[in-house]
């Protein structure tokens, strides 16, 4: 085997399994985001493999050598700062170049801060969509709330301390009465869960709920279109563009909920 992409505590230390420990104990190199951070872990486990950086700005020229130094016999081990990498983190292009040069790899688990958000939030959880953070700019930002706030599944999403407020601020305006689950600090001291309406959740955000710390928001989806199909088919879709969807999405949605073809609904929307 080349790699193990290997899960690690998302706080606590305790959380850390004897697989993952004799794994980085026994692999050549350990690649990690912040070597800094790793190490604390290491330590705790006197854990004395070498560590690599291995982040969103040096991945692409660091994966050539890792990939010569994987034929040439190296065992690696792909660790984030905490949780289970990749997901929201660097590791799918070299997992992916891996698939193309036929090297082994398996993944050894661990919790995610979204999966454990989701199961204590007390929302619908058998069909849900995972979004990870919001784009920074503000008009790709409110596209993408837009889309979620549409979302017929429950969405989950991560958020940084001095967003938070701001973020569960727009999703009120979008539908105030829409129930919220706001998870932080997930494992640590401090963990904390509340679920309320999205008007209420943004009126505890800096009272009862700190502004310290990550945070996972899950949002119930949006309730079945009560709309009835008897009105035009270029209607129904200015009826979403509305709501704040752009053209194309819109289009979809309603090909979708009428079980009709894009390009039908795109000649009849464009026609008028």
């Amino acid at each position: 085997m080349h790699l193990y992409v290997t899960g690690t505590p998302l706080g606590n230390l305790d959380d850390m399994s004897y697989r993952a420990v004799d794994t980085l104990k026994n692999v050549d190199i350990i690649l990690c985001e912040d070597t800094r951070v790793t190490r604390k872990l290491t330590n705790h486990f006197d854990i004395d493999t070498p560590l690599q950086s291995y982040h969103d700005f040096n991945k692409e020229e660091a994966e050539a050598g890792i990939i010569e130094a994987m034929k040439a016999g190296k065992v690696f081990a792909l660790v984030s700062d905490a949780g289970m990498p990749v997901v929201s983190d660097p590791g799918f292009e070299l997992i992916n170049r891996m698939q193309a040069e036929g090297l082994g790899y398996v993944t050894i688990p661990s919790a995610s801060a979204f999966t454990l958000a989701l199961v204590a939030s007390g929302i619908p959880s058998f069909e849900f969509t995972y979004f990870g953070f919001l784009p920074k700019t503000g008009r790709k930002r409110k596209e993408k709330l837009t889309e979620i706030m549409n979302h017929h599944y429950t969405s989950v999403l991560y958020e940084s301390p001095h967003k938070i407020s701001s973020t569960v601020s727009a999703i009120s305006d979008f539908d105030p009465d829409r129930a919220v689950s706001i998870s932080r600090e997930i494992t640590k001291k401090f963990e904390q869960h509340k679920r309320g309406a999205a008007r209420e959740m943004h009126q505890l955000l800096g009272k009862e709920i700190p502004l310290k710390g990550e945070f996972v928001i899950v949002i119930e989806g949006a309730p079945e279109e009560t709309i009835s199909f008897d009105i035009p088919v270029n209607d129904h879709v200015e009826q979403f563009v509305g709501q704040g969807l752009k053209p194309k999405e819109a289009i979809k949605k309603v090909a979708d909920l009428r079980g009709l073809k894009k390009q039908d609904v795109y000649d009849i929307y464009h026609k008028n």
